[in-house]
């Protein structure tokens, strides 16, 4: 129901305007046509892709490390109610396994128990979203672009700043012999010259930059612009499409970030701990070229290291789906899922281009997990070959996977339904989505706008 704003007064939409939809032939037609997710009595389910967990008897996993990102999007001025600015807040949490041993033994929870788990570092993020004007030269494009570049030259955990990481990233600087002399842009935010190339050895290291390689062109080219999410910027509809990948590029990066700082301390120090991330291992939208880069580097450090790495998802259609199945798994179990049992029952499959599940975004493999006190959990832990993956899942394929799902039982929470202690922790600490703290940064917002006009 919507609310039409006429000649200054509010006009309540018609109650009864839901009826024209219901008797229209054609709206009918159209859902009769559609495809909806299977009832569980419809599912076949293949026991090839169900394995039993078998834990090992010791748990070498010290440390949980989780990155999580908020994010509110307000109007700054009254009468503009179309200038938007966001604001985002991450958070990085470790907590001790050896604390949740301890408090699995107990009859209650602490307040002690409880501000150990709270250990969060936050780091806070502004970004101008629509019909925001910057005091500085340049067009709205540029002032989006410039602020993510200036949160990424903040220092994190560790002893650089987060494009530090990021060119350490992108460049594979973590291997003893770095070939990767360049990396390719889609194009120049200015003048859109394509396919710009940006060679490692000519960044300006003190802006992490590039000048745009046309003749004509002056554009400085930003470390953070190959994330590409200025494509989806415009002047004059702004930047409201960016938002959601930013935070997921983000939360992403800071886990990156962690390893690295792990690496630059010990490298035996990266086995101890579990990554833990809010949603997917994934990169989507514009973003979706950093899924290479990052299967490119656990792959590597692989080799020499363990990484545990899992992504645990809280809500859609796979979610939707484990509910439905929970009866058909027993305590314990793991259901690897395949292009088959995705596109028979969770998705619909692509009617053009690559058959694997997600494969120009993905660099993990999807598996539902029914934890032994009956749990769910929608999983994705990194693979090698996603392709292969995809076709014909093997838990071999999962490094680590027993032990990982072990803390997965160790870090149950009661918060809400199916949730972890790290993420919903996180969570709860950097939330930005309640009503008071929104109220809070509006009229934040709102003050300093006035307070500048003054």
């Amino acid at each position: 129901m919507s609310d039409n704003q006429t000649g200054g007064k509010f006009e309540r939409g018609s109650r009864i305007t839901h009826t024209y939809i219901i008797n229209d032939d054609e709206v009918r037609e159209y859902l009769q046509n559609c495809k909806i997710p299977v009832e569980v009595k419809d599912v076949d389910l293949d026991r090839s892709l169900v394995h039993k967990i078998v834990p090992p008897e010791k748990n070498t996993i010290d440390y949980v490390i989780t990155a999580d990102g908020e994010q509110t999007t307000i109007p700054v001025k009254k009468n503009f109610p179309s200038s938007l600015i966001t604001f985002f807040l991450f958070g990085s949490l470790l907590i001790k396994t050896s604390d949740l041993e301890d408090m699995k033994g107990k009859p209650f929870v602490s307040p002690l128990d409880i501000r150990k788990l709270k250990k969060i570092e936050r780091e806070q993020f502004v970004l101008p979203t629509k019909n925001v004007a910057m005091k500085s030269d340049g067009d709205f494009q540029t002032a989006v672009r410039m602020a993510i570049q200036t949160f990424f030259k903040k220092t994190h955990s560790g002893k650089t700043s987060l494009l530090e990481t990021l060119y350490w990233f992108l460049f594979e600087l973590y291997k003893k012999e770095a070939d990767v002399t360049y990396k390719e842009l889609s194009h120049c935010p200015r003048c859109k010259t394509p396919k710009i190339k940006l060679e490692r050895d000519r960044m300006d290291r003190a802006t992490f930059s590039w000048n745009c390689t046309h003749p004509k062109c002056d554009e400085q080219i930003l470390i953070t612009d190959l994330f590409r999410l200025f494509e989806k910027i415009d002047n004059d509809s702004g930047a409201t499409g960016i938002v959601n990948n930013l935070n997921n590029v983000v939360e992403s990066m800071l886990l990156v970030h962690t390893i690295k700082s792990l690496l630059e301390i010990d490298h035996n120090l990266i086995g101890q701990f579990l990554f833990v991330k809010d949603g997917p291992l994934s990169f989507s939208g514009e973003t979706a070229n950093m899924h290479k880069p990052m299967q490119e580097m656990l792959t590597y450090l692989r080799k020499t290291n363990r990484v545990n790495l899992v992504g645990v998802e809280s809500s859609g259609a796979f979610v939707e789906h484990a509910k439905e199945i929970k009866e058909l798994l027993e305590p314990g179990e793991a259901l690897l899922l395949n292009n088959e049992h995705i596109y028979s029952y969770i998705k619909s499959p692509p009617d053009h281009g690559d058959p694997n599940y997600s494969s120009s975004s993905y660099y993990s493999g999807k598996l539902i997990y029914k934890s032994l006190e009956g749990r769910l959990y929608v999983l994705t832990i990194p693979v090698e070959d996603h392709v292969m993956y995809y076709k014909r899942p093997q838990l071999d394929d999962l490094p680590n996977v027993q032990e990982i799902l072990l803390n997965i039982d160790l870090l149950k929470c009661d918060i809400y339904e199916n949730a972890l202690i790290p993420v919903a922790v996180a969570n709860k600490l950097i939330s930005l989505t309640n009503h008071p703290s929104s109220n809070i940064l509006e009229r934040f917002a709102k003050k300093l706008v006035e307070d500048d006009k003054s």
